[in-house]
């Protein structure tokens, strides 16, 4: 025991000499992979030409490990109890939860119990590995409180990592929809139906927007299994959670309900869009000046003060004090 106590003692008196070896540990692993990423990584072109080849195999989409599962593995097991522990009935934190997942990309059914089990497992390490560094201090009312504070923040962390992939997927939705709505122009004055626009539209934007094209994809195969298409259209506006891919959907059930012209209305809500898009950089242009602001008074101007009248106060120091005195 007193081995192991004197091992523990030096392990932390060395902390950080530790913390910069693993940490240039891992800076070194990442450059080196990245740096392999990049040179092993093939361009658009090469994947388009590889696709237009006729002997080419089809590409694998390879899904998450992490996400994506099968229902028996171990976290799905795991979490399954802890869901119906917290849950006050079936499907009551099922819902909201499973529907921000399939905002962010994942679709998986063991994607949410994974989820529930990061929140549950980070929940319980922050503060579990806090005590075991502190095991053989004394306790305080500071200690309990920060105990208290690594609980909500491993327990809120995976809500916030996944608001950023929400949120980073409707981006990139949003950036490849005005493409998306000029080739459905075409596609339909071409004289497609709505169905084969929709799987033309989702095969030629996937270089481009690869989220949108599974949204194109999936509604396509709903509509083909035989759901209606109003059903069809508004689970694609869950899915996403873009107010213009609301708006989309919305012309496409008006169109097909009163029968007026669809080409005609996407040319429209096509320019609508392209317009709001040129408004709201122009008014992200404006805001940059105001917030400018900020670091022109705390960091800028102090510098051009001290490069300015720091050679005069040091001559005033050295000249003129002792004039003075």
């Amino acid at each position: 025991m007193n081995n192991v106590l004197n091992i523990y003692y030096r392990l932390l008196d060395n902390a950080g000499y530790w913390a910069v070896l693993i940490l240039t540990f891992l800076t070194v692993a990442f450059v080196v992979l990245a740096i392999y990423l990049l040179l092993t990584r093939k361009s658009r072109e090469e994947q388009r030409l590889e696709k237009l080849l006729p002997n080419a195999k089809p590409t694998v989409q390879r899904k998450p490990k992490l996400l994506e599962g099968s229902e028996n593995s171990f976290v799905t097991r795991f979490a399954k109890p802890i869901d119906n522990i917290v849950a006050s009935k079936p499907g009551a934190m099922n819902k909201s939860i499973r529907l921000r997942l399939i905002q962010a990309g994942w679709r998986s059914n063991t994607a949410y119990y994974n989820f529930i089990g990061a929140k549950v497992l980070l929940g319980v390490l922050l503060p579990l590995s806090y005590l075991i560094s502190r095991f053989f201090f004394t306790f305080s009312l500071q200690f309990v409180l920060l105990c208290l504070l690594l609980v909500i923040i491993g327990f809120g962390l995976p809500d916030t990592i996944l608001g950023f992939a929400v949120r980073a997927r409707q981006n990139r939705i949003l950036r490849a929809l005005p493409d998306a709505l000029d080739l459905m122009v075409v596609c339909v004055e071409a004289g497609l139906g709505l169905d084969m626009t929709f799987r033309r539209v989702g095969e030629e934007i996937r270089p481009l927007g690869r989220d949108l094209s599974d949204e194109f994809h999936l509604t396509n195969l709903e509509i083909r299994a035989g759901k209606p298409r109003n059903e069809c259209f508004k689970n694609m506006t869950l899915r996403t959670g873009v107010s213009e891919v609301s708006n989309l959907m919305t012309i496409l059930i008006q169109t097909s309900r009163f029968g007026t012209s669809l080409a005609k209305a996407l040319r429209v809500h096509s320019d609508a869009m392209r317009i709001k898009r040129r408004q709201v950089a122009e008014e992200k242009a404006a805001k940059s000046t105001v917030k400018l602001i900020f670091p022109l008074v705390f960091f800028i101007f102090p510098a051009i003060f001290v490069v300015l009248v720091g050679p005069g106060v040091i001559r005033i120091i050295r000249v003129l004090f002792p004039a003075m005195g």
